[in-house]
């Protein structure tokens, strides 16, 4: 599961290849709106990007990109000058990424296999552990890798947090440390 960066698929076929490589849902459907947009009313932006989504969500990626493609012909190349949120640019953006990532977007298949189809879930945790640990009132005075390290030796089969327990005592200072500035 990642975004379409070539670094991320490289990472995949050097380590991860065995896994069934999944276009994040969430950045594909943002170029897909965008680029229906682009351009057009509100309508008629509307009006292709339902059609647009629903190939998408079906895993329907050459009927997808035809109809990219036939937005950026009407629109032609985009020309120098054009900034990154012209319509042509966005289309020609939209297309290329599309066209680049067309065997990852295999939505149909990778539900009808359970296989995720967005990191949002992932990302959203990630958010919530930085919160806890970077928030306002968080006081680590050697970081939060002691925190991260009791974690992984809950989880391990050693007896690690065991001992830990068992020597923490002898280690408690009886008063916090405060370091003058």
């Amino acid at each position: 599961m990642a975004d379409g960066a070539a670094s991320n698929w490289s990472v995949h076929r050097q380590h991860f290849s065995h896994y069934t490589p999944v276009l994040d849902f969430t950045h594909a459907i943002c170029y897909v709106y965008a680029a229906a947009m682009a351009g057009r009313s509100f309508a008629a932006g509307w009006a292709a990007y339902r059609q647009w989504a629903q190939w998408l969500w079906e895993g329907a990626a050459s009927p997808l990109i035809a109809a990219v493609a036939q937005r950026a012909q009407e629109l032609g190349p985009p020309e120098e000058g054009d900034g990154e949120t012209s319509p042509r640019q966005i289309v020609a953006d939209a297309l290329r990424y599309l066209t680049n990532q067309r065997s990852r977007m295999k939505y149909a298949e990778y539900r009808r296999l359970g296989l995720p189809i967005t990191s949002s879930h992932i990302e959203s945790t990630i958010k919530q552990i930085n919160r806890r640990v970077k928030g306002s009132e968080k006081f680590w005075d050697q970081g939060a890798e002691p925190l991260l390290q009791l974690a992984a030796d809950h989880l391990s089969e050693t007896r690690e947090l065991d001992r830990f327990w068992t020597h923490r005592p002898s280690r408690l200072h009886p008063m916090r440390c405060y370091h003058a500035a």
